[in-house]
């Protein structure tokens, strides 16, 4: 790749010298420094105000005191270099799209900085390659250098542990278990927003309001916002303990486009959410289940679409710590094409690999039951795997992609069975600043796919990242 001779040496030189020097630390120091964020700018350096914490290689430039005696006015700066490998058979079950493989390459580096307790500013460049894939390459893959991150936050309420915050620019967000809003991780370009942030927090209580638009990629030029598209809403999360494990989310979410797409039909759509979340830990068990109903207007139509979640296991102290789980989803389709109400549930801005590191499908129009099981086979290995069955909700609408197009079309004489995905994963955690992942998913078709002249899929991906 472009970058390929001096990335490799930084990723392999610079994180030896800090695994040679962390690796063999007490696990209650490697504990100190705040754990990485899939949002950095979530992350809080503050602790190391105090210089009997910097325990770690990166430390000096994680917190740069900027005024002699104010602990709150301090710089960080941070990164990540990540290498990821992507090959599929069969993209999209191979319906007109051949094999293809390819190399991703992500640099971001960013500065956040402090002025007190009251004032902050946050930016974060990043740089997006692709290597060896068929053309042309999605913009979300490569876009070779553009501002990710760009805010200032103004605390104008601020007592003990209640603070109101305004952010203003441009931002990401991650809400909840990402079932509507997240951060699309796994491909080069993660969503990004620009427009304006309301943050309420105190004990048990967080409150977030935002007014914006979802930025489009542009890898010629410098992203800007998508102006057919607004999104607001207002999301809130109550916490039964101090633990922090147990706890519930009521939110809204709108969003107006002025070009809504659902299969063949088009519109402008002004679409509401509203959802609830219960979560939860106990004695080893543990439980995430969500419900959103969906209304509003798409062209002359009436919207009326809903999903319901549930995501829950539970986890064995004996060795391995052998977690064994079950997710259930179910996200409504539109059973009658012809009629005046639109009943394809729309995902929003979800998370990447919502089902599966192959991020084959949206969740629209599908029904699914994923079993399975995961331990821990060292303290910095772990892995998980199971089985996921498929079936359409109705035979009258579409199997869609993750960004929204049709991959399989309405096949009303063909079973609602869709097929069934294999999947297995593993995460090491080399050490604070190294984490290698790898996935495997196979997905076995059934009649449906095989009369769009799709078939089975094979997946793999492997990972390398360094943060800082």
């Amino acid at each position: 790749m472009k970058r390929t001779r001096w990335l490799i040496r930084l990723l392999l030189l610079t994180p030896v010298a800090a695994l040679a020097e962390n690796l063999d630390e007490p696990a209650e120091r490697a504990a100190l420094p705040p754990s990485y964020k899939v949002l950095r700018f979530d992350e809080d350096y503050s602790c190391l105000s105090d210089p009997s914490k910097r325990t770690d290689y990166f430390d000096p430039i994680k917190y740069i005191p900027l005024r002699p005696g104010d602990p709150s006015w301090y710089l960080t700066i941070g990164g990540e270099l990540r290498e990821r490998f992507e090959g599929m058979r069969n993209p999209d079950f191979g319906v007109e799209v051949p094999d293809d493989s390819y190399w991703l390459q992500r640099i971001t580096l960013f500065a956040d900085l402090h002025l007190g307790q009251r004032v902050r500013v946050f930016t974060e460049g990043i740089s997006g390659l692709i290597e060896g894939e068929r053309p042309p390459a999605p913009p979300p893959q490569d876009d070779p250098i553009d501002l990710q991150f760009a805010f200032i936050d103004v605390v104008p309420y601020l007592n003990g542990n209640e603070a109101l915050t305004l952010r203003l620019g441009r931002y990401g967000m991650s809400l909840g278990s990402g079932r509507l809003v997240a951060t699309r991780a796994s491909p080069n370009i993660p969503f990004k927003f620009d427009g304006v942030e309301l943050l309420y927090q105190r004990p048990a209580w967080q409150v977030t309001a935002f007014l914006n638009r979802p930025v489009k990629e542009n890898p010629d030029d410098f992203d800007s916002a998508d102006k057919g598209i607004a999104f607001w809403g207002a999301y809130l999360t109550h916490w039964f303990s101090s633990s922090g494990k147990n706890g519930i989310d009521l939110y809204y979410l709108g969003i107006e486009r002025e070009h809504g797409a659902y299969a063949s039909v088009r519109g402008h759509e002004h679409r509401h959410s509203l959802g609830i979340r219960l979560f939860g830990q106990n004695e080893g068990w543990d439980w995430n289940g969500e419900a959103v109903g969906q209304f509003g207007r798409f062209g002359h139509d009436s919207i009326l679409a809903w999903t319901a979640s549930l995501d829950a296991g539970y986890t064995w102290t004996a060795s391995y710590h052998p977690r064994l789980g079950l997710k259930i989803d179910v996200a409504s389709g539109d059973r009658n094409g012809s009629d005046d109400t639109q009943g394809t549930f729309d995902a929003l801005f979800f998370k990447s690999g919502y089902f599966n590191d192959a991020s084959l499908l949206r969740p629209a129009n599908l029904i699914d039951i994923h079993p399975n099981l995961g331990a821990s086979l060292t303290r910095s290995v772990f892995v998980n795997g199971g089985v996921d069955v498929f079936w359409r909700y109705t035979k009258d609408d579409a199997i869609y992609a993750p960004p929204g197009f049709v991959t399989l079309p309405a096949l009303k004489n063909q079973s609602s069975y869709l097929g069934t995905a294999v999947d297995v994963n593993l995460q090491w955690q080399v050490q604070r600043h190294i984490t290698v992942l790898a996935s495997y998913v196979h997905f076995f078709t059934g009649s449906y796919v095989h009369a769009t002249r799709g078939g089975d899929v094979d997946y793999v991906s492997t990972t390398l990242s360094f943060l800082f």
